[in-house]
């Protein structure tokens, strides 16, 4: 069978593992790697159906990120199916919590110190989506000599 030139553009089936027993589903992914579109940025999204602690720890990125936060619920999205509680803090010192019910995004421009991240009540599932302007995410914490970095997902 003849290889398809265009072939190069698609990819199928790219996941990343989860970082929770909490997240069983697969967790699509994309990335604009130097090998597709070289944009420099990931993307993921995965099924939240019980309550968890996602991210406990409050830090901050050096790049751009948006959360996307959706009801699992095809025909009404907007109604989250659930609550989730979300910090963030200028200074990393002063904490707000917000709370959702409803489909809702949030911006976090490089250097906001945010977590945790809380689904606090799930009564069917949540589709949560993640966006990084980076193609090397980590974390960078309150005590300046700790970070994290993530294990980049396969292509």
């Amino acid at each position: 069978m003849t290889k398809l030139q265009t072939a190069k553009y698609i990819r199928t089936n790219t996941t990343r593992p989860s970082y929770h027993v909490e997240v069983t589903a697969p967790i699509p992914v994309l990335r604009s790697d130097e090998e597709y579109g070289n944009k420099g940025f990931w993307m993921y999204w995965k099924c939240i159906e019980k309550p968890y602690v996602d991210e406990l720890e409050t830090h901050k990125h050096d790049f751009d990120q948006y959360l996307v936060f959706l009801g699992g619920d095809p025909t009404n999205m907007l109604d989250l199916g659930g609550e989730i509680e979300f910090t963030m803090s200028e200074d990393g010192i002063n904490k707000e919590v917000h709370t959702f019910t409803k489909y809702t995004t949030v911006y976090l421009p490089a250097g906001l110190f945010h977590c945790p991240l809380i689904y606090k009540k799930v009564t069917r599932p949540i589709i949560f989506y993640d966006f990084v302007n980076t193609m090397q995410y980590n974390r960078k914490f309150k005590d300046a000599d700790k970070t994290w970095q993530a294990k980049l997902p396969g292509k």
